[in-house]
């Protein structure tokens, strides 16, 4: 789909849904295929792609949807409870284009989004290589791990430490922009545990020169977008949390409503009654329901506030950070407790492979894993409700 997004929020918000919706069929269909395929199914690729959903986040000026917060978490959310590979892939999918148009010169821009075309891009942002300056760019090294969606993108980015630049004790990282094509792809992903749709492997090159308006920097603290709305100005670290927190309480909600489905439809062979006439299955899912919401209204209530602060002009502070870090994982860390209990209440029926409570269990673990260390997130946390400075970057 080629029309301009609309300008007004709330109808932005209202048709991106709806495309959501109406691409739901082909999401749910392509899980299992996914994870078999060990990359995300070409028929939900494309039914992301040409309903401009890895555009979300991208800027306007660039033909983005450029959604504030609230859009992009209910976006998120809603394609991962159809299918959490997808929602997965379209969230490093969205933040990779939108870096790339945000922070991009226009020397950079003409070679990446070319005729005005919007490629799909993979991120792996911690600096696993070494850019070495030479002559008008870099000649760059290095190996990056969890590249999720890196087989249909276009472009692969990937942070890097400038050579020499540490005189001051801390060397300088800048993000790398590659085309695939330049790349080597590891297939070491394909006996993951969970995530195994999302084809999230290693990549890596050797020496590839890489000229200096295919790189950018995005500041931990205070980023310097060179176009874009306000969203532009959030630290990275609070930019991406809330679509990991909304991911994660998406594919819980579906996978409580898998149970509800299972519970008010089935009865077990051997047992005396069905689910829906087990009091402990009423509290699990009255329980998990309401933290469920719990969660997603909390996230959804500290992004707003941090939305009107940067739009203020204000600057978002490490404590700002820190909060909402532990809000999405904490998110996270919440959906795999209902997955798991989802997967242990509905018995023999979500153990045979390729039922979606299976692959929410594997999934939502992964997740967990991938996601910042929760005692990290915590205690950083605790310290700013103690009044002790956080380390935005820990």
């Amino acid at each position: 789909m080629t029309e301009a997004f609309p300008a007004d929020p709330i109808a932005k918000r209202k048709l991106l849904l709806e495309r959501v919706e109406a691409i739901a069929p082909t999401l749910r269909a392509s899980g299992p295929k996914s994870e078999e395929l060990g990359t995300l199914a070409p028929e939900a690729v494309q039914a992301l792609r040409d309903n401009g959903l890895f555009k979300l986040k991208l800027c306007a000026e660039l033909g983005g949807a450029e959604a504030d917060p609230l859009t992009e978490m209910l976006v998120l959310e809603r394609i991962a409870y159809h299918d959490f590979t997808s929602g997965w892939c379209t969230m490093v999918g969205a933040t990779s284009i939108a870096g790339l148009g945000g922070f991009l010169t226009p020397a950079g821009l003409s070679q990446v989004f070319k005729n005005g075309e919007v490629p799909t891009a993979s991120i792996s942002v911690f600096p696993a290589g070494r850019a070495t300056p030479e002559g008008e760019g870099y000649r760059v090294s290095g190996r990056w791990r969890f590249n999720s969606g890196i087989r249909h993108a276009e472009w692969v980015i990937g942070g890097s430490l400038i050579e020499g630049s540490d005189k001051g004790g801390k060397p300088q990282a800048i993000l790398v922009v590659m085309p695939k094509t330049a790349v080597t792809l590891h297939d070491n992903w394909g006996g993951a545990t969970g995530l195994r749709g999302t084809g999230s492997g290693d990549c890596s090159v050797d020496k590839l020169y890489v000229p200096r308006e295919l790189t950018f920097a995005w500041d931990l603290l205070d980023p310097k977008p060179l176009r874009g709305g306000p969203g532009y100005r959030m630290p990275p670290f609070a930019y991406v949390a809330k679509e990991h927190g909304s991911v994660a309480l998406g594919a819980a909600r579906r996978a409580l409503d898998e149970l509800i489905a299972i519970a008010t439809t089935t009865r077990g062979t051997f047992r005396a009654s069905k689910l829906d006439e087990r009091q402990v299955v009423h509290r699990f899912i009255g329980e998990a329901d309401l933290k469920l919401r719990s969660a997603r209204a909390l996230m959804h209530e500290r992004y707003a506030a941090l939305y009107d602060k940067v739009v203020a002009g204000q600057p978002v502070d490490a404590g700002d950070i820190a909060e909402v870090r532990a809000i999405a994982v904490y998110a996270t860390d919440l959906a795999v407790w209902a997955a798991t209990q989802t997967y242990h209440f509905a018995g023999n029926t979500g153990l045979h492979h390729p039922h979606v409570l299976g692959r929410l269990l594997r999934d939502l673990n992964t997740a967990g894993l991938h996601q910042v260390m929760s005692d990290t997130a915590y205690e950083n946390h605790g310290k700013v409700r103690l009044g002790l400075p956080a380390d935005p970057m820990a």
